[in-house]
Formats: structure tokens, C-alpha cells, sequence
């Protein structure tokens, strides 16, 4: 979807597909937020353990930095200043989408394998 808004950010812009992307964007954020609360970070949090714990709080963490990241991203580039300047309005998305590579390279590396682990763990089915 970022890859989509930086080429529907190339001149000519039309107006409205951008401002649909940055919609649809903005909606499949809120709807990952909530599978990622349910899905990850309540079980991570039930568990009890403190290692899994601090992985909910890092992932907790990073989700705050990247929605306040997203809202001064919103505030700053509307889309009349997207059409004076959209050069500089793709380098932010790229640099957005550095952001987000990122944090789901934590999810990835970090806490989706500590899940894993948990949900697998002999201790949890006798629990």
C-alpha cells in the first residue's frame, strides 16, 4: 500500500485516489492494531513471564513512536502541501516505510517466534 501511495504521489496527481490510498492505509493501521492486540500482545502479556512481558511493552513501545509518527506525517503533509511539494512527500513515505520495515522486523525476529514458543510450550497445555 506505501509502494501504491508513492506512485499515485508521481505528477499528475489525482487528488482523490491519493486521498483514497492514504484512507485505506490509515484503516488497514487501525485493523492490524487491533489483530495485533487480540492476537499478540494479549497472549504475551497473560503469560505471566517476565521476558514476554517486556516483549509486549517493546512491541507497545514501538506501536505508540510509529501511531505518533503517523499523525505528525498526516498533520504536516495534506494534501494541498502534497501537491506543491511531492518530491519531498515521497522521500517521508519511503522514509515511513523504512519505519515500518523495521518494526516488523522486530514482530518477525523477536516476538512472533517468543509467541510461538509460548503458545508450544508444555507448561502452558498443563496449565
Amino acid at each position: 500500500m506505501t509502494e501504491a501511495i508513492v506512485r499515485a504521489a508521481e505528477p499528475p496527481i489525482n487528488r482523490q485516489h491519493l486521498a483514497d490510498l492514504r484512507k485505506d492505509v490509515a484503516l488497514a493501521y487501525t485493523a492490524f492494531f487491533a489483530e495485533q492486540e487480540q492476537s499478540l500482545l494479549e497472549p504475551l502479556r497473560q503469560s505471566g513471564d517476565a521476558g514476554l512481558l517486556a516483549i509486549a511493552r517493546s512491541c507497545v513501545e514501538r506501536d505508540l513512536e510509529g501511531r505518533q509518527k503517523g499523525l505528525e506525517h498526516y498533520q504536516r503533509w495534506t494534501l494541498a502541501h502534497i501537491l506543491e511539494d511531492p518530491s519531498g512527500y515521497r522521500a517521508d513515505v519511503r522514509e515511513a516505510l523504512g519505519w515500518i520495515e523495521a518494526r516488523t522486523l522486530y514482530a518477525e525476529q523477536i516476538a512472533y517466534p517468543a509467541l510461538t514458543r509460548f503458545i508450544s510450550s508444555p507448561k502452558r497445555s498443563t496449565a
